[in-house]
C-alpha cells in the first residue's frame, strides 16, 4: 500500500477526507469486505465513520474459524442459538467444533412447528435459556435468529457472533433490531456483531427463495439511493458520498453476477453476501438506514405489517423489497417529469427484467398482496416513516391517488382478465 493509502486511513483516527487526495478516497472504497472490520475515519461528510466489528470472514470453509474468532472468550460461557433448520445445516458442526476445542458451551435450538417470529415470545425464551455469566452469544441463522440474538446481546451488554446460513437480508451488520411488539413492527436498539462469519459452501446451498430475497434486498438500493439523493437536493438532507458509493459498488457487483447467483456459483454468492454486509455497514457508518432503504422498504414494511396484524405469515422481507423496488421505480416514472431536480432513478423495465432473469417475484399480486392492500400501501406506507422518499414528494404534489389507481391497474390487470 502507498504511504497515504488504506492503512493510513485506518490507523490515523483523526485524518479528514477533506485532506485526502481523490486517489486515496478511491482506496477507501476499494477496501475488501474483510478490511472494513475495525475501519474508522473522519469523513468529508462531517461524520466520523466507525465499524465496530472485529472480524468479517466470508469465504469457503469459514465455519471452521469459529473457535479461532471466539478464542478471547474461551474462559467464559458461550450461548449458541439456532433453529431446527440452521442447526442441521451448520449449527451442530459449530457446536462440535467449540466443544472439541474446550469451550464451555450451552446450545439452544428453537423447534417450533411454525415460522420463528421476531417477537417478545422469542426474546423471552432466549432470556430463559441464557445462563448467568454468559460472555458471548453465537447466533447460527439469518433473519430472525440474527435479530433476536443482536437484541439479547444489546440488552445484556455482551457481544455476539453471527454465523450466517443464507445470503437473504442486509441485517447481518445492522445496529438496529426489527421486532414485533404488541402486534406492531417496531425498530429497537442493537449493536454491531463482534464478528460475521459466512461460509460460502453453506450460503450457496440456502433455499432459492432466500437467494431471491437477498438479491431483492440489494436491488432495493437502486431506489434507496435515488430517494436519498432526492432528499439531499430538495431538503438539504445529510448525505455521504463514501457511504453511498460503498452501496453502489456492492450493488453493481451483484447485478453483474446475477446469472452466477441463479446458478449458485461461489464467487457470485460471495458478492451477494458481501453486498448484504456492506449495506449494513454503510447504515451503521452513517448512523441511520438512509444508504440502503427508501420507498421500496416502506412498501415492504407496510405489506409485512398488514400480514402481522392479521396473524398471517408474510413473504421473506427481501422478496417484498424486490417487488417494492419495481413499484417504486414505476412511481418515479409517473412523477419524473414533475421532479424539480435531476435524480438518477431506476427504470422499472430494467428492475423487472433483473428479477425475471433471476427467477424472483416482481409483481405484488404474486406475493399474495391484494389489490386493495396494494392501493393502501401507495397512499399510506410513507406515513409511519418520516424519511423523505418519492412517495412523500408524490404526496406533496397531490399525485398519490392517481398513482395508486394507475399502478393497481397495471399490476392487477392480468388478474382482472
Amino acid at each position: 500500500m502507498a504511504e497515504y493509502g488504506i492503512i493510513c486511513i485506518k490507523e490515523e483516527k483523526n485524518m479528514s477526507l477533506l485532506d485526502i487526495s481523490r486517489e486515496n478516497v478511491t482506496r477507501v472504497l476499494s477496501l475488501s469486505t474483510q478490511e472494513l472490520a475495525g475501519l474508522s475515519f473522519e469523513c468529508s461528510c462531517g461524520k466520523k465513520h466507525s465499524v465496530d466489528i472485529k472480524k468479517i470472514i466470508i469465504e469457503k470453509g469459514a465455519i471452521n474459524k469459529v473457535p479461532e474468532v471466539a478464542v478471547d472468550f474461551k474462559k467464559g460461557k458461550l450461548f449458541l442459538v439456532a433453529d431446527k433448520n440452521t442447526y442441521s445445516v451448520c449449527g451442530k458442526h459449530v457446536d462440535e467444533l467449540l466443544k472439541e476445542d474446550g469451550f464451555n458451551l450451552k446450545t439452544f435450538v428453537f423447534n417450533t412447528p411454525h415460522q420463528l417470529s421476531p417477537d417478545a415470545s422469542t426474546l423471552g425464551r432466549l432470556l430463559i435459556e441464557i445462563e448467568l455469566g454468559t460472555s458471548l452469544i453465537i447466533a447460527v441463522g439469518s433473519g430472525v435468529i440474527n435479530d433476536m440474538c443482536r437484541y439479547l446481546a444489546y440488552k445484556l451488554g455482551i457481544p455476539f457472533i453471527i454465523v450466517g446460513t443464507a445470503p437473504s437480508m442486509d441485517g447481518y451488520a445492522s445496529v438496529v433490531t426489527p421486532t414485533i411488539v404488541d402486534g406492531i413492527k417496531a425498530t429497537l436498539g442493537g449493536i454491531y456483531p463482534y464478528a460475521i462469519i459466512g461460509d460460502i459452501d453453506i450460503l450457496k446451498d440456502a433455499p432459492m427463495e432466500m437467494l431471491y430475497a437477498g438479491f431483492g434486498d440489494i436491488l432495493g438500493k437502486l431506489n434507496a439511493l435515488a430517494d436519498w439523493d432526492l432528499a439531499r437536493q430538495l431538503h438539504g438532507e445529510e448525505y455521504c458520498e463514501i457511504c453511498a458509493s460503498f452501496v453502489k459498488n456492492a450493488l453493481t457487483k451483484c447485478i453483474d453476477n446475477i446469472d452466477g447467483i441463479r446458478n449458485r456459483e461461489d464467487e457470485a454468492i460471495k458478492y451477494l453476501m458481501e453486498a448484504l454486509v456492506i449495506a449494513g455497514v454503510s447504515m451503521g457508518m452513517f448512523g441511520n438506514s438512509r444508504p440502503a432503504s427508501g420507498a421500496e422498504h416502506h412498501f415492504a414494511h407496510y405489506w409485512d405489517e398488514d400480514a402481522i396484524a392479521r396473524g398471517e405469515e408474510h413473504p421473506l422481507h427481501g422478496n417484498s423489497v424486490g417487488v417494492g423496488t419495481v413499484v417504486a421505480a414505476e412511481q418515479y416514472k409517473l412523477i419524473k417529469d414533475r421532479l424539480p431536480v435531476k435524480v438518477n432513478v431506476p427504470e422499472p423495465e430494467e428492475v423487472t427484467a433483473l428479477l425475471k432473469r433471476l427467477g424472483a417475484w416482481y409483481n405484488p399480486a404474486d406475493l399474495g398482496i391484494s389489490r386493495e392492500l396494494f392501493k393502501r400501501s401507495i397512499l399510506h406506507s410513507k406515513d409511519s416513516r418520516p424519511k423523505f422518499t418519492s412517495s412523500h414528494f408524490a404526496g406533496e404534489i397531490g399525485a398519490l391517488d392517481e398513482i395508486a389507481d394507475k399502478l393497481a391497474d397495471k399490476f392487477y390487470e392480468e388478474i382482472v382478465k
